[in-house]
């Protein structure tokens, strides 16, 4: 089970100390957000770019993914196909770090749109990209979010997409839909190539209320044991994020101890 977290839970910190939490947490990875210049982003210089690399190999660290925010639900083709050519920016930069995959998003289907439309321009746009990446060994992967939350909706989307277009899943949103860990890797399971992991008590007014990872809603020891048996090998990240305001929920570093203690846990089960 190899494991990392992403950078998106420490905004306020700076490249070297994301990568000493990662370090000092004994992680495997580290996710970097890729938003403007936290943590990492096309829009860094050269030299930036080069010292992230460093400092991250020295610390021994693998990046499995870079989180881009580019959507592909857009009013028609062209729209998508310049996300596309935007995205290509990060996965380029992903590329020169040796990051794993790149993350976007499908976003909102546009108002007065069908599904079956939106997924005809969302796919115009995946073709695109890959069709731009070529022989990269770089991934794509669509994070289960925004109007694709599902394994289901992510099939129908991805069929007839070439397979360096993935998923990110995000355990929280099929659960959101209902949708079980065995559907969900029926529908998509060999086109997962990323993972994020988190667990609440509640869903509130303002957002959620999050706890330790096997202590809530959404049995996250099932699910990636269950992920592990059916032989995905990729990282599992803990998207660590805060409650919502005026609920009492669990700092980060307590996620991270309970992500730790999952994986003696798998590892003491066998599962790896």
């Amino acid at each position: 089970m190899k494991i990392s977290y992403t950078t998106l839970s420490v905004p306020e910190k700076t490249l070297e100390q994301a990568v000493a939490l990662a370090s000092g947490w004994r992680l495997d990875g580290i996710e970097l957000r890729g938003k403007e210049s936290v943590h990492i982003s096309p829009e860094n210089s050269f030299e930036y770019v080069e010292k992230a690399r460093r400092l991250i190999r020295q610390a021994g660290l693998s990046i499995p993914c870079l989180t881009a925010y580019t959507k592909f639900y857009q009013p028609d083709e062209i729209s998508a196909i310049a996300q596309a050519e935007e995205l290509m920016k990060m996965v380029h930069l992903a590329e020169y770090l040796g990051a794993a995959t790149v993350r976007t998003f499908m976003g909102d289907i546009p108002a007065g749109m069908d599904r079956e439309r939106a997924d005809e321009i969302g796919r115009a746009g995946l073709n695109h990209v890959a069709r731009l990446m070529g022989n990269s060994p770089v991934r794509v992967v669509i994070e289960t979010h925004d109007s694709v939350k599902d394994g289901a909706s992510l099939a129908r989307l991805l069929d007839g997409v070439p397979r360096q277009i993935g998923v990110l899943l995000d355990i929280i949103h099929p659960w959101d839909m209902g949708e079980s860990i065995e559907e969900t890797w029926k529908h998509i399971g060999e086109r997962i190539y990323h993972v994020h992991l988190k667990d609440i008590t509640g869903t509130v007014p303002g957002g959620r209320v999050y706890c330790a990872l096997g202590s809530g809603l959404l049995d996250v020891e099932k699910k990636a044991a269950y992920l592990l048996k059916q032989g995905y090998d990729g990282f599992f990240s803990l998207e660590w994020e805060r409650s919502a305001e005026g609920y009492e929920g669990i700092t980060l570093e307590m996620q991270m101890e309970s992500l730790l203690e999952l994986e003696e846990q798998l590892e003491i089960g066998g599962i790896r």
